[in-house]
């Protein structure tokens, strides 16, 4: 039986925001930097997570590119907007602001709709089991938690999957979707990690203001030179996740201003001091450069040389050096290390716990949405693996494994990988997160918007490409050599 291709849609050279949809999204930029100085007092924070989730909604059918673009910049930014806005109007536990990205990425369940019937083929069907997973948390953490708390973390666990389905089911605008999303990442992971640079060397006032009422212990002193970098996210875990990832996918990448962004986010990433996010950028990237052809290694290899020496001046100054190198020594002393005697004491604590509700806590029990409950519950659960079980109890865990399970078999696809530089990236990027998964929360935020969004890419791919007939070429020519 013989596959042939069928029409795609071609990638574009004109910008992935059409005219409306460009000025809808300049009126909410100036919105932006009117609040950064000051404008609108308290009122401001709900009127722009209101003002996103509109601008979403504009661009989600008809620039979908645009929308993916928009929604990982909201991811990225908004909590240092949010800190600004409490230098300006005094600090708020449940600032708003932080519901800008939830909101605007709910919106790609529009897409879901509209392209509902593609649900019931394979290659979506796993998404499915995830979506019914969460869904059964909800209605648990409804009983136990509370409506407002359950529906806030049900939309905080449900929107990146969304926006993970939103780029899988425009596969074929696949080459479209990568370009934009590639430019996106370029073009704002070095502004975020230059600004950590900054954040580490000087500690800007609505960071101090912000360490000092957290009172957070864990991202260092609220003084330049002691802080663990937290960037433009809330932290340094955060922060760290975003620049291993970029890396990952800017590293074999053709995009204008990616060896800027490598070079600044290697340097941001190693002042988080996150050794999982070290460890699982190491990972990442072998796994990367065993998997693609041989001829493409010498290119990659000289972008890491290029990197490495391009970084040496910032990393090598004695204040730099000295966090940077003893993190480092720690690998020798793991068995030592406090942090990790604290992982192994919450880990047992957790799996207590999951036992001990094997039908599950329920959502609104960990996360942000605890603030919406009265603060009740556990705020940072450190492992994710068990947060699955604790909230979705045994059957709910079960479920949402098996369907993340089934899409990562759909969408990492080892064919693609080795014709595919994009699709190699993804695959890398994605086994990156998930070998964090004992240790690390990487479904929901600006991590679990990554993941479902390389998952997503991940299965556009194989669906483009085989589609176009890319697939059958590279197999044909394997057979010609």
């Amino acid at each position: 039986m013989t596959t042939s291709p069928v029409p795609v849609a071609a990638a574009t050279s004109s910008s992935a925001v059409p005219s409306l949809q460009s000025a809808i999204v300049v009126g909410f930029i100036l919105m932006t930097i009117a609040g950064l100085a000051g404008v609108g007092g308290q009122l401001f924070a709900p009127a722009w997570s209101i003002a996103a989730a509109l601008t979403a909604f504009a661009l989600v059918i008809r620039a979908p590119a645009g929308f993916l673009a928009f929604v990982v910049s909201l991811w990225f930014y908004t909590p240092l907007l949010r800190r600004v806005l409490d230098l300006h109007h005094g600090f708020v536990p449940a600032n708003l602001a932080l519901a800008a990205p939830v909101l605007a990425s709910s919106v790609a369940v529009l897409t879901v709709l509209k392209s509902a019937r593609e649900l019931r083929g394979n290659l979506f069907a796993p998404v499915l089991l995830v979506i019914a997973a969460i869904t059964y948390g909800f209605l648990v953490g409804v009983l136990r938690n509370g409506v407002v708390p359950a529906f806030y973390a049900y939309l905080t666990w449900l929107s990146p999957a969304l926006v993970g389905l939103h780029t899988a089911m425009h596969w074929r605008r696949y080459p479209e979707m990568r370009d934009v999303f590639l430019k996106t990442l370029a073009w704002s992971i070095g502004p975020a990690a230059l600004y950590g640079i900054v954040q580490f060397v000087l500690l800007p006032p609505w960071d101090f203001a912000w360490m000092v009422a957290t009172d957070l212990k864990s991202i260092g002193e609220p003084q330049p030179f002691s802080v663990r970098v937290f960037g433009s996210m809330t932290m340094p875990g955060t922060f760290a996740v975003v620049m291993e990832v970029g890396l990952l996918l800017l590293l074999s990448a053709r995009v204008r201003g990616r060896l800027p962004s490598l070079v600044l986010g290697f340097i941001g990433l190693l002042l988080s001091r996150i050794r999982t996010a070290w460890m699982g950028f190491v990972f990442g990237l072998v796994l990367q450069l065993i998997t693609q052809p041989v001829r493409k290694l010498p290119r990659n290899w000289i972008t890491l040389l290029v990197v490495g020496i391009l970084s040496l001046p910032v990393i090598t100054l004695p204040r730099f050096r000295e966090g940077i190198a003893q993190r480092i020594s720690s690998f020798t002393t793991v068995r030592d290390d406090i942090s990790v005697r604290s992982r192994v004491m919450v880990a047992r604590a957790s799996y207590d716990l999951v036992l001990d509700y094997a039908e599950g806590a329920g959502l609104g029990a960990t996360g942000s949405a605890t603030v919406a409950g009265g603060g009740a519950g556990i705020r940072n659960f450190e492992n994710g693996l068990l947060e699955v079980f604790y909230l979705f109890g045994w059957p709910g865990g079960l479920l949402f494994f098996l369907g993340v399970t089934g899409i990562v078999a759909q969408g990492m696809r080892l064919a693609d990988a080795r014709f595919d530089e994009f699709a190699n990236a993804v695959r890398s990027g994605a086994a990156a997160l998930l070998a964090s998964l004992l240790i690390s929360e990487i479904f929901t935020g600006a991590p679990g918007t990554l993941f479902w969004v390389l998952i997503g890419f991940g299965v556009a791919a194989h669906a483009h490409n085989l589609a176009s007939g890319a697939t059958m070429a590279y197999r044909a020519s394997l057979h010609t050599r």
